[in-house]
């Protein structure tokens, strides 16, 4: 495509996705919140600038949740970071990553995108039961699938090589450990 072809296409779809391509009000109160040097002593950025940590979960949930949400309840908190993608970094602390959520870089935010609770089971199936926790979260869309499957598919060919690798070492070791057994009671004797 020639250049200027290039930017009268960008031209058109450029109203319809400057709305798909802004980050949730979500993300940028968090961005926002962990950005601000005066809230450091509760939330802060960690040293390597690629997540954050809640440091005070008490005045995390006293005071700036409601500053910047409409509730104070932390595990709410957590389950919507878990939506967007967020993992827990040190099981020790409150620290959480995204590979869109970085210092600095706050134009990355619109990389994350939201999961929608998908039932496993139907309604029709199980009609009784009401509760959330029968639902996963999956990604919106199905783009990359098939590339994320044949990604799992190669990792487990590594594992399973690594495996038997391992396997075959230890039986190695095994007989060597017989080998040295019997020549220390031949000695013994």
């Amino acid at each position: 495509m020639e250049g200027g072809q290039d930017a009268e296409t960008m031209a058109k779809l450029r109203p319809a996705s400057a709305i798909a391509n802004s980050p949730s009000s979500f993300l940028t109160k968090i961005y926002n919140m962990v950005d601000d040097p005066s809230t450091n002593s509760i939330v802060l950025w960690s040293s390597s600038n690629n997540n954050f940590i809640v440091w005070n979960v008490p005045e995390f949930s006293r005071d700036l949740l409601p500053k910047y949400f409409k509730h104070k309840n932390f595990s709410s908190f957590v389950r919507q970071l878990n939506t967007y993608g967020f993992k827990k970094v040190d099981p020790d602390h409150w620290e959480f990553a995204n590979e869109g959520f970085l210092r600095g870089q706050k134009y990355l935010l619109k990389i994350i995108s939201r999961r929608k609770p998908t039932c496993v089971l139907s309604h029709q199936q199980i009609p009784q039961v009401q509760d959330k926790s029968v639902c996963s979260f999956v990604e919106v869309g199905n783009l990359g699938i098939e590339e994320e499957v044949e990604r799992h598919k190669r990792d487990k060919n590594v594992l399973m090589q690594e495996l038997v690798r391992l396997r075959q070492q230890q039986q190695t070791i095994d007989h060597q450990m017989q080998t040295v057994g019997e020549r220390v009671q031949a000695m013994e004797q």
